[in-house]
C-alpha cells in the first residue's frame, strides 16, 4: 500500500452473478503478463495470503501452505471449525475467520504446522466475513446485519453489538477507524469505530449494484471505491431479455466524506467480477469466465484494463502474496453448499 499524509482510499464491492490456465492475453506493449509456476490442487473454496505462505479453505477446513518455492507449494498446517469458512482473512500471522453459525474464530498461524486457536465468539446469526483493524472487528452476519466485536483480548473476543442493515449483510472491510459494510441487494454502510456508540451508521445508502465484496484500496488523494455489478432490478428474473448473472463492475466511490459517499465512477471488466486484491493501484480481478483482470485505477474517473490472463474454467477468487498471484480456477455455482472443484493457479507477473 501507498502511504502519505493524503490517500486514496478505493473500495470494491462485487456484484452478484451465478483446469489449469491455458494462456497469457497481452493488452499492449506494456501490459502485464503472467507465467503459471505451479498449482495447488482443489476443491478449494477461498484464497488469502500473507508473505510467502497461502492460506486455503475448503468446507470447514483452513489449510497453509508455503509458497517461498512456488514450483512446488508445501502442504503444512491445517484447522478445522465446527462449520463452514465463508470468509477470513489473516494479518500478522492471525487467521481471522466468519464460519456460519459457529460464529468469529481467531487462528494463531504463526507456526504454520501447529494453527493454535486463541479465541472465539458466536454471532447472533450466521457469519458470512470479517475484517479486523486496531482491537475491533467487524463481521458480516447473514441475520444480525454487522456485528462489532472488541478483540483487545483476542483470547476473549467480546460481541459490542450489531448494526442493523435493510437487506442481507454480504461482507465488511476496515480501513483505520473506519468500517464499510454492504448488503443484499443494494445497502453501503460506514461505521465510525472511534465514535462512543459505533453502532450508529455515520453514513449510508440505497443504491450499490447488487453489491457482492468490498476491499480497499490506499493511494492518493482521499477517494473511495465500491466495486459492484448492473443497477439491482427486483424484477429483473421476470424479464426475458435479461440474464440471470449479470457481468461484474468495479464501482468507485468518493468517501472523502463518509456521511456521503458520492459515486464517481462504474467500470464494467471483462468477464464476471468475482473478488478482487491490490498491488498499488492496481486491482486483481477474479473475473470469472474472463479469468484473471488487472484493471489500473490510478485515475478513478478513467480505469483502465492494463493486464489479463485466461484461465481454462472460471476464476472464483484471487489473492497477491509477496512474488506470486494466486487464482482459484473452476466453475461458478451459486447456493450455500462448498465447491466441489478450483485449484489454486499460481502466477508469477513478468518482471517480479
Amino acid at each position: 500500500m501507498v502511504h502519505g499524509t493524503v490517500r486514496l482510499t478505493i473500495f470494491l464491492l462485487l456484484s452478484l452473478s451465478t483446469g489449469l490456465p491455458t494462456g497469457i492475453t497481452t493488452l499492449s506493449a506494456q501490459a502485464l503478463t503472467f507465467t503459471p509456476v505451479g498449482s495447488i490442487s482443489g476443491p478449494i473454496d477461498l484464497v488469502r495470503a500473507e508473505d510467502m505462505f497461502a492460506y486455503v479453505t475448503v468446507g470447514e477446513t483452513l489449510t497453509v501452505f508455503d509458497i517461498s518455492n512456488p514450483s512446488t507449494p508445501t502442504q503444512r498446517g491445517s484447522y478445522s471449525f465446527p462449520e463452514k469458512v465463508w470468509g477470513f482473512e489473516v494479518i500478522d500471522s492471525v487467521a481471522y475467520v466468519a464460519a456460519g453459525h459457529s460464529g468469529l474464530w481467531i487462528v494463531d498461524v504463526s507456526s504454520p504446522e501447529t494453527l493454535i486457536l486463541r479465541g472465539s465468539v458466536t454471532t447472533p446469526g450466521q457469519a458470512k466475513n470479517v475484517a479486523v483493524s486496531g482491537t475491533r472487528a467487524v463481521v458480516a452476519d447473514h441475520m444480525s446485519g454487522i456485528d462489532v466485536i472488541d478483540i483487545s483480548t483476542l483470547t476473549n473476543p467480546v460481541s459490542v453489538g450489531s448494526v442493523y442493515t435493510d437487506g442481507y449483510a454480504r461482507d465488511v472491510a476496515m480501513f483505520g477507524a473506519l468500517a464499510y459494510a454492504v448488503d443484499h441487494p443494494a445497502g453501503f454502510y460506514i461505521l465510525d469505530m472511534a465514535k462512543a456508540e459505533p453502532l450508529d451508521p455515520v453514513g449510508s445508502l440505497q443504491s450499490a449494484s447488487a453489491p457482492r465484496h468490498i476491499e480497499i484500496l490506499d493511494a492518493t488523494p482521499d477517494i473511495a471505491v465500491l466495486v459492484g455489478g448492473i443497477p439491482y432490478d427486483p424484477l429483473r428474473s421476470l424479464r426475458e431479455d435479461q440474464p440471470d448473472d449479470p457481468n461484474g463492475t468495479l464501482q468507485l466511490y468518493d468517501v472523502s466524506d463518509p456521511t456521503s459517499p458520492v459515486l464517481i465512477e462504474t467500470f464494467s471488466t471483462p468477464g464476471d467480477a468475482q473478488r478482487t486484491d491490490f498491488r498499488d493501484t492496481l486491482a486483481y480481478v477474479a473475473d470469472g469466465p474472463a479469468g484473471l483482470s488487472v484493471v489500473d485505477l490510478s485515475n478513478p474517473t478513467a480505469p483502465k484494463v492494463v493486464g489479463a490472463y485466461q484461465t481454462r474454467n472460471s476464476a472464483r477468487d484471487v489473492a497477491i502474496a509477496d512474488t506470486a498471484i494466486l487464482i482459484i480456477d473452476g466453475t461458478l455455482r451459486r447456493g450455500s453448499h462448498s465447491q466441489d472443484d478450483g485449484d489454486v493457479i499460481i502466477l508469477r507477473e513478468a518482471g517480479k
